[in-house]
């Protein structure tokens, strides 16, 4: 079972999700405006994998994130806990 938290500092958003353990699988600063790439934690989860995103939003629920996905410039929602950093 995993846990995902938010935590508001200043002017981004820190996403922090754990795992059945306690370990932290994933921990990125949401930052608007900044570039991110879809690559959910589900291997099996195949939608959207491996495109590259702009945030726009974080909705009121934080489940989901308003995105601009950059190869169609076309807006988007997508899972908030499948954003990760771009390497």
């Amino acid at each position: 079972m995993q846990t995902i938290s938010i935590k508001e500092i200043k002017h981004k958003s820190v996403l922090s999700i754990t795992g059945g353990n306690g370990k932290i699988i994933r921990k990125i600063d949401l930052i608007i405006g900044n570039k991110y790439i879809v690559n959910p934690l589900n291997p099996n989860k195949l939608k959207n994998r491996d495109r590259k995103v702009i945030l726009v939003s974080i909705e009121n629920d934080k489940i989901y994130v308003k995105v601009k996905y950059l190869d169609t410039s076309r807006p988007g929602k997508v899972e908030i806990s499948d954003l990760d950093t771009i390497v």
